[in-house]
């Protein structure tokens, strides 16, 4: 991995400290109830998006419309409990392919990606014997997108805790997705060195926690390797800009590796978590019919 530059360092820590700079629109279609576009035809935007138990209770038609809307360039989906139901909905959705791994046999994870932007070079899952951290195993997928390279990391965590880490259990949910996060930067490390990474899904805890149960230091103590992109959302959260806001809690992540540190400090590239129920104008009927997480995405501009 490239070394970081002093500049993007500095940036780094004064996000920590102030929560502000030009990345740090969270909600720039707020004003339009019904407005979810998240993409443009010049940026490469991505988004995780957890659909709680997917096609189970899901409103497919408005999820159809959604996803069109969003118009993102690729969309990484946890909770697929019905690989059939999945191709299904990708066939009606225009331009769009789907990538679902068989790595488990529920709760799967899941890519839609634009075929006329995006060419898929490489899928494929690692940590596939290793459920103690990864109940459901990494799905990366190899892009090429405006002749660059990218690899995206699909990941859905461990659930539940009690913001302790319990060192002497090793089945102590924090415990696990600690160990989750230091196995991926290690592989990041040894086997995606100076790769364009996007690592993103549902993390199932929040990165803006005290150092004691914070289960991500492996990432937040490299500042000049790593930075989570929606790191000013979760240094000042409130119900409108977290992903899980029944509880108000931000659980959601992307995080870029340090060769994604330029483009993202480019003009117009930000990271947002996107008010998908104003598609529906309620809340509630999002959350009843479509999911209780909201995506999230980043935007990045070459």
């Amino acid at each position: 991995m490239k070394n970081g530059k002093t500049v993007i360092i500095v940036i780094i820590a004064l996000l920590a400290l102030v929560s502000c700079g030009k990345n740090t629109v969270l909600n720039p279609d707020a004003n339009d109830p019904t407005a979810i576009n998240f993409g443009t035809s010049n940026t490469l935007d991505v988004v995780t998006w957890n659909l709680r138990t997917f096609p189970e209770g899901t409103d497919l038609t408005t999820l159809k419309e959604m996803i069109s809307a969003l118009n993102a360039e690729v969309i990484a989906f946890q909770e697929i409990m019905d690989y059939n139901a999945f191709m299904d909905l990708a066939e009606e959705i225009p331009y769009y392919d789907a990538c679902v791994y068989s790595a488990t046999d529920t709760y799967r994870l899941a890519y839609l990606y634009d075929t006329r932007s995006v060419t898929v070079n490489n899928q494929y899952t690692i940590f596939e014997n290793d459920s103690n951290p990864f109940p459901r195993p990494p799905y990366i997928l190899d892009i090429t997108w405006n002749n660059s390279n990218y690899f995206i990391i699909n990941n859905h965590f461990k659930a539940y805790g009690d913001n302790y880490i319990d060192e002497s259990d090793s089945w102590d949910e924090e415990m696990r997705r600690r160990l989750a996060c230091q196995k991926l930067d290690n592989y990041i490390s040894t086997s995606l060195s100076d790769k364009k990474v996007i690592v993103l899904g549902d993390m199932n805890d929040q990165i803006a926690e005290p150092e004691d149960y914070n289960v991500f230091l492996s990432f937040l103590n490299k500042p000049e390797e790593y930075y989570f992109a929606d790191m000013p959302i979760a240094l000042s959260p409130t119900y409108s800009n977290v992903s899980y806001p029944s509880s108000l809690s931000h659980i959601d992540h992307i995080l870029i590796t340090n060769e994604l540190f330029a483009d993202f400090e480019n003009a117009g590239s930000y990271c947002k978590t996107i008010l998908a129920e104003n598609w529906m104008l309620s809340w509630n009927t999002y959350s009843s019919t479509i999911s209780d997480h909201r995506p999230v995405g980043i935007r990045i501009s070459k």
